[in-house]
């Protein structure tokens, strides 16, 4: 069953595959650390996305990333589709924006944290969050661009054309032109002069 799955994933297109790798690497940097250092002179400290001031944010991005992955893997996996085929690059799109915007409100509050507590400094978790869940909103606006183009064609499409070509594939759908007739012999006007 995990080989199938395994092989699946593999067969999936490559915007695709990118989109969900960015989404895991957006899930292992929430449990990276995110802030670190020495908070009031207490012992150092080191606070992962589920941690500190950024917890609430930190499990929202988490649940987030989970429901990008989960809308791709639980088709493949023979389980319900979440998302209609139609809404499913939207809903991505619109997910990638929200874990972005979510890192970076975390990012802000981290910030703000360092400035008052000179011992405190944000660590890469943040970083690796931040980068995953851009890469999973650009390719969410690709796939959303690219759903657009192919609903145009389908569109501007017209069924005969398909008819035509998929019953006769080794024939064009256009008839050949005549070929050109055969260039006319020159005339030969001699002029005879009687002298």
């Amino acid at each position: 069953m995990a080989g199938s799955l395994f092989q699946r994933l593999r067969s999936l297109e490559p915007e695709e595959q990118i989109l969900n790798g960015a989404s895991v690497v957006a899930l292992v940097g929430v449990f990276l650390p995110w802030a670190s250092g020495h908070m009031l002179g207490s012992d150092r400290v080191v606070y992962s996305g589920l941690g500190f001031y950024t917890s609430f944010v930190g499990i929202s991005i988490l649940l987030i990333h989970i429901f990008v992955l989960l809308i791709t893997l639980l088709p493949l996996a023979g389980g319900p589709i979440l998302i209609r085929k139609q809404y499913r690059e939207y809903v991505r799109l619109f997910c990638g924006a929200q874990a972005t915007v979510l890192v970076l409100a975390a990012l802000s509050v981290l910030a703000k944290v360092t400035f008052e507590f000179s011992r405190m400094e944000i660590r890469f978790g943040i970083f690796v969050a931040f980068i995953g869940s851009v890469i999973v909103l650009f390719y969410g606006l690709l796939r959303v661009q690219e759903q657009r183009r192919s609903q145009v064609r389908e569109l501007f499409h017209h069924p005969e054309d398909s008819s035509a070509t998929s019953s006769r594939p080794d024939q064009l759908s256009h008839p050949r032109p005549p070929p050109p007739p055969s260039a006319p012999q020159p005339e030969d006007h001699r002029l005879h002069l009687n002298l």
